[in-house]
């Protein structure tokens, strides 16, 4: 556990990788309604533009720029917190391998190299880094295995292979005295902006679009879900936080089954849904995990954090904020593009950070 951490300066200042992204624009309204000062740092000035306005906006990235260039912005920067919540994409558009190695594991190796440079702030104690980690990151268990971070971690996806790497990484850096920082292993996520990629925020902009007629994956197994304003003020109290450990799991501590996630989307729309048949074979992120609960007894004891939005609340927010973006951009071409607009993607898997 390390020890030293951010003062509690009238407005302490974070810099958010990933601000973008369902998790990192989460984050950063948590990190604001609480009076931080938020940096958001992003390779696109127009995807920046559609933050919330209190954002001060960084334009860098850290895996084509030089790391040199990535140094000097933080620094220039002069936070108190980094957040780290970026990460090559999952879902329709799958990432092929060099881009999970390229934002899995290089922009995590450079985020570290570059946070560990940094002077000391004014007031004393490094700049802290929160890293958001996978609950996919754990694999394979045994039945019945808690899921504890000093687990032997067993991924089997490329995805939860490389978000491992980067985990490791961070807490070899931390558990060195190299790096005041903590690796948030979150669970999957639900909420407002969940992308159009996982199952939940695909159906979402789906029923947008047309109530009347859905088409649904086949749905089965149950997860450890959190709402992802809860991952926020879990990212909140890690940032205040006097001492963290290396590595925290954020979930919601039990399970729930996927239909009964996908039956609360659906009261919420007020829409009708029909499954399709089975969807077609493929590499899905969450291949080889586990259906048990992460523990959340070091997040409970070092983050004074638990879980507390009902799911019924994340999954009401994400539908608000479907409906207010409108629905999903159609295809072009017709015929089967359209048939295929209305059907979720991501081979029914849920979203994840």
């Amino acid at each position: 556990m390390h020890t030293t951490g951010p003062t509690r300066d009238p407005a302490p200042h974070v810099v958010v990788f990933g601000a973008t992204g369902f998790v990192g624009r989460n984050i950063t309204m948590t990190m604001l309604d609480a009076g931080w000062r938020v940096t958001a740092a992003v390779r696109d000035a127009a995807a920046g533009a559609r933050l919330d306005p209190r954002c001060t906006i960084l334009l860098i990235d850290p895996v084509r720029d030089r790391p040199e260039e990535l140094t000097a912005a933080l620094a220039g920067a002069a936070p108190h917190t980094v957040v780290n919540a970026a990460g090559a994409l999952w879902g329709a558009a799958a990432a092929d391998e060099r881009q999970l190695l390229n934002g899995n594991v290089l922009l995590v190796e450079r985020l570290v190299e570059a946070v560990a440079e940094l002077p000391p702030r004014a007031a004393g104690g490094r700049v802290r880094l929160v890293h958001i980690g996978s609950g996919y990151e754990y694999g394979e268990q045994p039945p019945g295995t808690p899921l504890t971070e000093d687990l032997a971690a067993r991924p089997v996806s490329r995805y939860a292979q490389t978000k491992l790497a980067g985990t490791r990484t961070v807490a070899a850096a931390a558990e060195a005295g190299r790096l005041d920082a903590v690796v948030l292993r979150i669970s999957t996520a639900v909420g407002p902006w969940a992308p159009p990629e996982g199952l939940l925020g695909g159906i979402a902009r789906k029923l947008a679009a047309d109530p009347a007629d859905v088409e649904l994956p086949p749905l089965a197994g149950s997860r450890d879900v959190v709402d992802v304003r809860d991952v926020g003020d879990a990212v909140l109290r890690a940032a205040e936080a006097t001492a963290v450990p290396a590595v925290v799991n954020i979930g919601g501590g039990r399970l729930t089954a996927v239909t009964d996630l996908v039956d609360l989307l659906l009261r919420c729309a007020g829409g009708t849904a029909r499954p399709i048949g089975q969807t077609a074979p493929g590499a899905r992120r969450d291949a080889g995990v586990t259906a048990a609960p992460l523990d959340l007894g070091i997040a409970r004891r070092a983050l004074c954090w638990e879980p507390t939005r009902p799911l019924a609340e994340a999954v009401a927010a994400l539908w608000l904020q479907a409906r207010a973006d409108g629905p999903a951009l159609q295809p072009a071409g017709t015929g089967g593009a359209a048939a295929a607009q209305r059907s979720s993607a991501a081979n029914g898997e849920l979203s994840h950070g």
